[in-house]
Formats: C-alpha cells, sequence, structure tokens
C-alpha cells in the first residue's frame, strides 16, 4: 500500500503537471465574482487536514452567511468530514476516476471553487475544470499547480497548516480567525466509558506513506504504561481495523505488567473515538489524525513527534504538548513526503522520560499511585466534555455536541 502511494504521487507530477499546463493554456483567469450563492471547498483528504479545516469552513460561513457550502470529500476523509461545522452538503467523489470526479463537480452548478490542497496536481486540474466560476488554490514553490486557479495564494513552510488555510480564507475578505471546532453527533459510548474511572488513551500507530517511520517503538508504549500505572486507570488503546493485531499485542504486555488495558478499534468511525476521548484523561499520540482530533476537543495532548514537523503539523488546542528528537534530527517533514536523505531511527531517539516530561508538563496526572490533589481540573474539564454527550450547556469551546445535520450525497 505504501508503494502505492508513493507511485501515485509520482503519477501525480510526470502527468499531472503537463495536463494541468496544457488545460490551462486553453482558458483565461477570470475576475472576482461577488455574492456566491454555491461555494465549493476540497481539502487534503487526510484525517488531521480535514479536522483542522473546521476553522476555515467556519470562515468561509461568517464572510457568506447565505451561500451553500458543499464539501467534496473521499471515501478517506467523509467521515471526518461530517464533524465539520457550517458544511450544508457533502459530496464524495472518487479522486482516482477523473470522469466521474469532474461529473460530480460540475453538476452542482459552482460560484466559487476553493482548492486547499497544497501540492497535488490532480486536484487543480479537477478545481480547473469544475466549471465554477471562480476558482482559488494555493501556488506553493516547486510544485508547478498554479495555473489551474484564477487566483492563488502562497503556500508556506514556514508555518503551521492551519495558517496557510487561513491565508486562503483571509484572501476572500475574512478578518477573524476561528478555532478548530467540531460537531460530535450523539451515540452509544463504549463500556469503558459507561463505567466511569479513569483512561488514558495511548495511539501508538500512523497512517499515510511509510507510516512506521513516525512510530514509537512498541517497548517504549509499555514502560510508558508501566510509569503511569495507577489504581482506577485503565490504559485505551485505538487504532484502525489494520492495526488490530499489534494493538491486541500491546495490550497484552501492559497487562502483563499489571496495569489495565483495552483495546478500541475504530470500525464505527471517527466519531465512536471522539465520544471516548472527550472523557478520557489524557490521549498521548503519535502524530496523526487522532492526535489532531484529541487536541481540537479539548483533551490534554501529548504529541509524539519524529520526521513530522511541529511548526507545520503539530497539535492545535488548549492544552497540548510536543514531544520531539533532542538531538534536533526531526521535523523534517513539511509536505508530507520529504524522508530522503533524512534519518530514519528518528522516533527511536525519544526517550520514555521525555515523554513523562510531556506529561508532567500538562499536568493532573497523578503517577504510580502518587498524591492525586492535581488531577481536579482534569476530571472538572473531562466532566465539562462529556456534559456535551448529556446535552447540558456546552462550556468547552473547541467542540459542540448535536446531530449533524449533514448528509452525504
Amino acid at each position: 500500500m505504501q508503494r502505492g502511494k508513493a507511485t501515485n504521487r509520482l503519477v501525480d507530477a510526470y502527468l499531472g503537471i503537463p495536463a494541468l499546463n496544457l488545460l490551462a493554456s486553453f482558458r483565461r483567469r477570470r475576475s472576482y465574482p461577488e455574492h456566491p450563492s454555491r461555494i465549493g471547498v476540497l481539502f487534503n483528504p487526510a484525517l488531521g487536514d480535514t479536522l483542522l479545516a473546521s476553522a476555515a469552513t467556519q470562515e468561509i460561513r461568517a464572510l457568506f452567511p447565505r451561500a451553500e457550502l458543499i464539501l467534496f470529500a473521499t471515501n478517506t476523509n467523509a467521515a471526518a468530514a461530517k464533524l465539520l461545522p457550517a458544511i450544508d452538503r457533502i459530496e464524495v467523489f472518487p479522486i482516482t476516476d477523473p470522469l466521474a470526479a469532474i461529473r460530480i463537480l460540475r453538476r452542482c452548478a459552482l460560484d466559487w471553487m476553493l482548492d486547499f490542497t497544497s501540492w497535488q496536481r490532480i486536484t487543480a486540474i479537477y478545481t480547473l475544470l469544475s466549471g465554477a466560476r471562480f476558482t482559488i488554490g494555493f501556488e506553493r514553490n516547486r510544485q508547478h499547480r498554479q495555473r489551474g486557479y484564477d487566483r492563488t495564494v502562497t503556500h508556506r513552510g514556514d508555518c503551521h497548516e492551519l495558517e496557510n488555510m487561513r491565508r486562503l480564507t483571509h484572501s476572500l475578505g475574512a478578518t477573524k480567525d476561528f478555532p478548530p471546532r467540531l460537531v460530535i453527533p450523539g451515540g452509544t459510548l463504549p463500556e469503558i466509558v459507561l463505567r466511569g474511572g479513569e483512561v488514558i488513551v495511548l495511539h501508538a500507530w500512523a497512517s499515510g506513506a511509510r507510516s512506521w517511520l513516525r512510530e514509537w517503538p512498541d517497548a517504549r508504549w509499555a514502560d510508558l504504561a508501566l510509569r503511569l500505572r495507577s489504581p482506577g486507570r485503565t490504559f485505551l488503546i485505538t487504532g484502525s481495523p489494520a492495526d488490530e493485531a499489534r494493538c491486541t499485542a500491546l495490550r497484552r504486555t501492559i497487562l502483563s505488567q499489571g496495569a489495565s488495558a483495552e483495546v478500541l478499534i475504530g470500525r464505527n468511525g471517527i466519531s465512536e473515538i471522539a465520544r471516548v476521548l472527550i472523557h478520557a484523561e489524557m490521549l498521548i499520540s503519535v502524530n496523526t489524525g487522532i492526535m489532531h482530533l484529541g487536541a481540537i476537543l479539548g483533551v490534554p495532548t501529548v504529541s509524539i513527534n519524529g520526521p513530522t514537523a511541529v511548526h507545520r503539523w503539530g497539535p492545535i488546542g488548549p492544552r497540548v504538548a510536543n514531544v520531539c528528537p533532542p538531538d534536533g534530527s526531526g521535523g523534517f517533514l513539511d509536505l508530507g513526503f520529504e524522508y530522503g536523505g533524512h534519518a530514519e531511527n528518528v522516533m527511536e531517539k525519544i526517550s520514555v522520560d521525555d515523554v513523562m516530561r510531556a506529561v508532567h508538563q500538562l499536568g493532573g496526572v497523578s503517577i504510580n499511585g502518587g498524591a492525586a490533589r492535581d488531577l481536579q481540573p482534569i476530571r472538572e474539564a473531562a466532566d465539562s466534555r462529556a456534559s456535551m454527550l448529556e446535552g447540558s450547556q456546552p462550556r468547552a469551546p473547541y467542540f459542540h455536541l448535536e446531530e449533524n445535520r449533514v448528509g452525504l450525497q
């Protein structure tokens, strides 16, 4: 699968660039039409990117409260897209089937098409052929995609991706920066939440190209759980169906050390994971989509970052802490594929002590049965998040619980 994703990037570059330039040669850039009634948006299909885009959807809605906002999603991010506020409709389109994708785009009769992807030529081609009266997208150095748009916005590698998204919405006239915010649908809670007790969520597995290079050694997760072991505390190991065997193996190791551990595989979608995180004492995760989910929900989140650059893709939320290789060898991933020429063992350079310092930095977690006097703020925050599942008045600023009004088309 990883080799296939690398191949797709090569095809996107070597076929996409000439195809985009050829198609762009047959049309001129158009003037900016005001008062759009139907706006299409397209985001990077990665889970974390989609969740961060919740800030952009709010900013677009604030600018154009009466416009219909349509989000074009792929099968990989459709579930995450349903958590974004301010969206009127989600159209799932097959990004690998150009004719079908373009047909879906054009039938929506868009006034504007906003492409928030950063390097893909295929999305620039789709935007160009969308039939929208006006198109806007990113111009990124050496990605050769800017000819697909009527207006371009510079995409930068020296700031967080959230700031790049805001750069695009600011070009439309946005003046207020909204924080990422999610709409979590109600649903059944897992037994681990219903029976109460303290829960620390561990998410050890990454996704995407060469994901194993962004994962921490299994033995260190087990050592971390041993150090955080406490009466009444359960470690919940989360993962996708592809990670189930590894989750189960890690659980066995943690159980053998006398700690309580369970596994939650995300078979019922990201909303189920979100409802569990709302009740969690803390999330400790490698830098991946679940890390962004927890941070946005306001869960105290420790992000273990190796190749991933924190200034580009670090967690955004009210209580986050980052752990990086102490020798400075990490942080080289910008667009997500810049592995060439860099060490492959940067995650191994992060020690359990490094992660424990981040846990202490966030505070509120009792260690090995120690005094729990600092735990009360964490419990109060979890109660505040959980109250939204019970229909109480929302108090946390980063998410809201309601029955999602967006349907998949």
